[in-house]
């Protein structure tokens, strides 16, 4: 397979006006591919642009690799899961999926994913763009009107490859876990994913976060042979 090309996309990382979130577009495949040079020229994008500190979004064993020689070193290690879309069907229940606007999506996200994972408006922009089409659902307990969860999930068609789809975003409210809604939610996104011609669902997840690792087994998501690796470094050294 020829190697994929990887654009580079510059924003700042959420809430934090010092760090520049550098996302590869396709740089959790595998076979995408950078050099060095390439690297220390973003480098020096993000120094001119008034950031101490670059880091990425989730690439690919390949990618981090070449990272690490200029400097980046691993920030978080992440497990990609691959689960088959064929006859996934949807549970029933007194919560219904529905819609989910941008400041509730940030407010469960912030609630969930404290302090420096959670998301921003532009982030979740940005990986609202990262898949050609997509969807944001939510849930909400007939007890409370606010919604407190929401899933994000996407696909873009490939006349040459099979057709993944992907969990993009998964944040369930703190006061309301452990009571189905994330499993409610990943399993509506597979069925939508399915129903448009997917054939396989990816969904990434950091290696200790037990929780979400065993719902994504439960639903029959299996690990892939790679992992995916945030890299972080300093604009300055």
């Amino acid at each position: 397979m020829e190697p994929r090309p990887v654009a580079p996309l510059f924003g700042n990382w959420p809430y934090d006006p010092t760090t520049a979130l550098l996302t590869l577009r396709s740089g959790h495949h595998p076979e995408a591919t950078i050099t060095s040079d390439v690297v220390k020229m973003w480098l020096e994008t993000a120094q001119r642009g008034g950031f101490t500190r670059v880091r990425t979004n989730a690439v690919s064993p390949q990618l981090a690799g070449i990272l690490a020689t200029v400097g980046f070193s691993v920030k978080q290690e992440l497990l990609l899961l691959s689960a088959p879309l064929q006859n996934v069907t949807t549970t029933s229940g007194k919560m219904a999926v529905r819609r989910v606007t941008t400041a509730a999506a940030v407010r469960i996200d912030c609630a969930a994913f404290h302090g420096e994972w959670a998301i921003d408006p532009p982030a979740l922009l940005a990986a609202k763009q990262a898949t050609q089409f997509h969807r944001v659902r939510g849930l909400a307990p007939s007890r409370c009107r606010r919604n407190s969860s929401y899933c994000l999930s996407g696909f873009t068609p490939s006349p040459i490859e099979p057709q993944y789809g992907y969990i993009q975003r998964l944040a369930v409210h703190p006061s309301v876990q452990r009571e189905g809604q994330g499993r409610k939610l990943v399993l509506d996104a597979m069925h939508w994913l399915g129903s448009r011609g997917m054939q396989n669902a990816l969904v990434n997840t950091d290696i200790a976060n037990t929780a979400a690792l065993s719902l994504y087994n439960s639903l029959g998501f299996t690990p892939m042979s790679y992992s995916l690796f945030v890299l972080e470094r300093s604009c300055t050294d």
